[in-house]
């Protein structure tokens, strides 16, 4: 592994020599040209909004996938995701099932989640479950790995990912789409928006529903004795969800607009047993409701600021109903209940050779438990913090060299009640504040005008969640003696786009760049001869590894996409035992090669996916089998109408992201959509 680094180095930093001999030779003889924006899509249809991530000038690497990449596919965000470069993604089953995103080697608890700006990642800890996120509200989706752009309030080892929701369009727009697949998989959507003069409003609605009975290899919990071994369905992995966003603006004037959104949620998904018994009927049933109320006032006072203010309420309810003991250790029928206030305020001011950027980002979060079987569980819990950013891009040059430096100053409270523990003993309330200051700093050059290099420098604070510190669902005992994470992370890159004046090869995007991500204190959890869990603070573990992207449009029908990741994710501990070990639940390498063809309406593709080199454990005693996946499709588009034909893991072999959780193996998926749009008259505007 360290070779293949070493080399990768080598290749990028000789990628940059060949840039810089040649140089001047380029600049006598330039191709036509475009400004460097590696991004996954076709078109961008969404314009900027104040508050929006300026890519032009970020020097955080970046991935945008638009809606056309992804409109109409039986997917989860998940499934979307895990095909970019510095990305893994986690799912313990089929459609619907919990899914966790890692970037750059970070953990899911490490990976901030956005929607619209509005952080999802709760206190109680976890990480974000993206099956909780429905691909119908998403306009687009963009990857941050490693820094974090100030714009948003918090920032997290590994990166972040900003889902935006679909925005209102001029004129009345309405669609209807239905799907159906391999396992008693539907899908419905309808979708309206409508401006007219000041008024706004959008309205999208969507269910999802699968039995998820694909077959699995049962092993009976013997791994070792393939004697016992037999194929059967998977059972009680069943899941049911509604999605509604709903959405109401009104431009007040040219420079301020008012903003309502309300997002709610709701599933029930069944819990297989770790034996795949018929008889296990456990539970998780989510519910969640996320308000917004945006205002956004621009080109204010002398010094033309660009400002919005925006709260947001988000509730959510989780009932885990494991009253047969199927799953955990003991019968448990608990509801959990978390209820986060935000409030955040941006202000950008632009000028001649520099954009100034200020965040003010407050957050106060609830977290019950309430236990139905009588159990006593540990009080509620509750974290308030302030968070003050700043971030400062000067432009030298003629805009080709740009330096951000930034920081974050965070402070932050926890409380938690005193109560009684499930052994009887008494738990007496505690507290534990902190403040950190983190810095960080970018430079983009452009050497050239087709091509950006790229480079960041970030320190990183994680601060332990509630599950960590305080214990949870009688199978975790809490640590409030845990440490906070600190990680510094560091990558350089090179991005670069051509339009190329031959016959066969319009365009050719290539992107490449070194990451390393250095962590303190990493937060892990050991267990008991009892099973029971615990969180632990150990001295740290070192990832670093390259990413590298090419695209080419060639033949004017013809669109070829690679995108290779790999990493070395060492444990740093001093436990002799685990010392230079691979981090559990990381990949090595992933690969993704991607063809489409496009033409009269018709696009097929073809996909291939490799994952190599994770374990399951901390000892790296359980492998993980490599994925191999070939993935097939086909979209015809007339009109207003869209079919779209998916043939998913073709060589029907069966993987684990979570050891004992298989993932289907050979599934079908078909949909259909009609788009209606009466665009306004523009003299009437």
């Amino acid at each position: 592994m360290k070779s293949r680094i070493a080399w990768s180095i080598g290749i990028v930093v000789l990628f940059f020599s060949v840039t810089g001999v040649y140089a001047e030779q380029e600049k006598k003889k330039q191709p036509i040209l475009l400004d460097v924006v590696v991004v996954t899509a076709k078109k961008i249809d969404q314009p900027m909004r104040t508050g929006d991530v300026d890519k032009e000038i970020t020097p955080v690497m970046t991935t945008t996938i638009e809606r056309e990449d992804f409109e109409g596919k039986t997917e989860n965000i998940a499934e979307i995701i895990e095909k970019e470069v510095g990305v893994q993604v986690r799912q313990s089953g089929g459609l619907g099932s919990f899914s966790t995103v890692s970037l750059r080697g970070a953990s899911s608890n490490q990976v901030l989640i956005f929607m619209d700006g509005i952080l999802l990642n709760d206190t109680s800890g976890g990480g974000v479950d993206l099956s909780t996120i429905s691909l119908s509200d998403v306009a687009a989706i963009d990857i941050y790995r490693g820094a974090t752009p100030i714009n948003f309030g918090y920032s997290g080892i590994g990166g972040a990912v900003n889902i935006r929701t679909l925005r209102v369009e001029k004129g009345l727009n309405a669609s209807a789409s239905g799907g159906y697949g391999s396992f008693n998989s539907q899908k419905l959507n309808g979708f309206i928006n409508h401006k007219l003069n000041r008024f706004d409003y959008l309205l999208s609605a969507d269910y999802l529903a699968s039995d998820n009975d694909f077959e699995i290899l049962n092993d009976n919990g013997t791994q070792w004795n393939p004697d016992d071994d037999r194929y059967e369905n998977r059972n009680n992995a069943q899941v049911e969800q509604i999605n509604v966003l709903a959405k109401g603006g009104y431009d007040a004037s040219d420079t301020l607009r008012l903003d309502l959104m309300n997002q709610f949620f709701i599933k029930d998904q069944g819990i297989p047993s770790w034996n795949n018994s018929p008889l296990t009927k456990s539970t998780l049933d989510t519910i969640r409701n996320i308000a917004t109320a945006k205002a956004t006032a621009d080109d204010l006072t002398s010094a033309h600021l660009d400002t919005s203010a925006q709260f947001s309420y988000t509730w959510k309810e989780e009932e885990y109903d494991d009253r047969g003991g199927h799953i955990g250790l003991a019968k448990q029928h608990s509801t959990y209940t978390t209820g986060r206030l935000n409030a955040d305020l941006f202000a950008e001011w632009m000028g001649d050779w520099q954009d100034l950027i200020g965040t003010v980002n407050y957050l106060h979060e609830t977290y019950e438990s309430d236990d139905h079987l009588g159990k006593s569980n540990p009080g509620d819990s509750r974290r308030d913090s302030i968070s003050l950013g700043l971030q400062d891009s000067f432009f030298f040059f003629d805009e080709t060299l740009i330096v951000t430096p930034a920081a974050r100053y965070t402070w932050l409270e926890d409380k938690l009640g005193a109560d009684t523990s499930i052994w009887g003993t008494t738990l007496e309330e505690q507290s534990r504040s902190d403040n950190y200051l983190t810095p960080q700093i970018g430079v983009v050059y452009g050497p050239l005008s087709w091509l950006k290099l790229k480079s960041n420098l970030a320190q990183y604070v994680r601060q332990p969640s509630f599950f960590e510190l305080f214990g949870d669902r009688g199978l975790f005992v809490g640590n409030p003696n845990l440490k906070e994470e600190t990680g510094v992370n560091f990558d350089i890159g090179a991005q670069g786009q051509w339009m190329l004046p031959v016959d066969w090869l319009q365009r050719l995007t290539l992107s490449a760049a070194y990451f390393r991500s250095d962590v303190e204190d990493l937060i892990t959890r050991v267990y008991d001869a009892r099973g029971i869990g615990k969180s632990v603070n150990v001295p740290g573990a070192l990832i670093q590894g390259i990413e590298a992207s090419a695209v080419a449009e060639f033949f004017d029908y013809f669109r070829a996409v690679v995108n290779y990741t790999s990493q070395d994710p060492k444990n740093e501990s001093d436990v002799k035992a685990f010392k230079e070990k691979q981090l559990p639940g990381r990949l090595e390498n992933s690969l993704l090669g991607r063809l489409e063809a496009r033409h009269s309406g018709f696009t097929l593709f073809g996909e291939y996916v490799l994952e190599t080199g994770m374990y399951y454990d901390t000892a790296n005693l359980l492998p993980a089998a490599d994925k191999k996946e070939l993935n097939v499709g086909i979209a015809w588009a007339q009109g207003p109408w869209m079919l779209k034909l998916e043939g998913k893991n073709l060589n029907d072999a069966l993987y684990e992201d979570f050891n004992g959780f298989p993932l289907p193996g050979r599934s079908f998926y078909a949909s259909l959509k009609y788009t209606f749009s009466k665009k306004p008259n523009t003299k009437k505007e």
